[in-house]
């Protein structure tokens, strides 16, 4: 059956990107053609838009406490100098928003798998259809005030997806290190690139839950990943199950 005939399907498997307004036009069509006598994926549309106000990346810029800023800070700067010396040297307005919008692009390219965010987008589906699915705001610091990122993950896993925008396209041989921190020692994760408008996203793994972690911050570092941070801070925020 053609993917736009739903008169007789469900339509869980666009149910995410419509909400989130990446959907194609025919897409979206088909999808509201069938809403108007299914009031099952009614409710799952009205669950994904919920998530979808918690998600998008225009959030308010809110800077870290200070007193979390410094603390990361002294730390991240301590680290690097051991570590050196040890070596010797942005919700859609409408449904029909379409993927001309760089935020509904990438999120489109990241539920449909494409590139290099292929586990990103799959890992972030199944986190959306847990239940106990948490989204938490990730602040742009004073470094880039204009980013922002979505933390998502759930209290029982020890993995998730951490979404970024705003951020300084990857230059060639750089990108970006996710860190997890508990009582100030920063623990070493994933790292990911920045497309051209500012959009990444990197999926991180734990060796314990992720809320026993205090924070996640973001650096920029060498496209390899650093053993401890050595670039500023860009992204930072308290990790809290809610």
């Amino acid at each position: 059956m053609d993917r736009m005939d739903r008169r007789d399907s469900h339509v869980d498997d666009l149910i995410d990107a419509y909400a989130l307004g990446a959907l194609e036009p025919d897409e979206v069509d088909a999808v509201e053609h069938h809403l108007e006598t299914c009031p099952r994926c009614r409710v799952l549309v009205a669950r994904a838009r919920a998530l979808a106000d918690a998600f998008l990346l225009a959030v308010p810029r809110i800077a870290p406490s200070p007193d979390l800023r410094d603390r990361l800070m002294r730390r991240i700067a301590a680290e690097a100098a051991g570590s050196a010396a040890s070596m010797d040297t942005s919700r859609p307005t409408s449904a029909t928003t379409t993927t001309a919008n760089p935020v509904a692009r990438f999120l489109r390219s990241l539920l449909g798998g494409e590139g290099e965010t292929h586990d990103a987008g799959g890992l972030l589906r199944d986190l959306l259809a847990d239940p106990e699915c948490v989204i938490l705001p990730v602040p742009g610091t004073d470094e880039a005030p204009g980013a922002s990122a979505r933390f998502v993950g759930s209290p029982h896993r020890r993995e998730g997806v951490l979404v970024a925008g705003g951020l300084r396209p990857s230059e060639a041989g750089r990108a970006y290190q996710v860190w997890f921190l508990h009582g100030g020692q920063p623990q070493p994760n994933t790292v990911f690139r920045a497309d051209h408008s500012g959009h990444g996203a990197g999926v991180f793994r734990l060796d314990r839950p992720v809320f026993d972690f205090d924070t996640v911050a973001v650096t920029p570092e060498p496209e390899g990943g650093s053993p401890a941070p050595t670039g500023p801070i860009v992204l930072a925020g308290a990790l809290r199950r809610e």
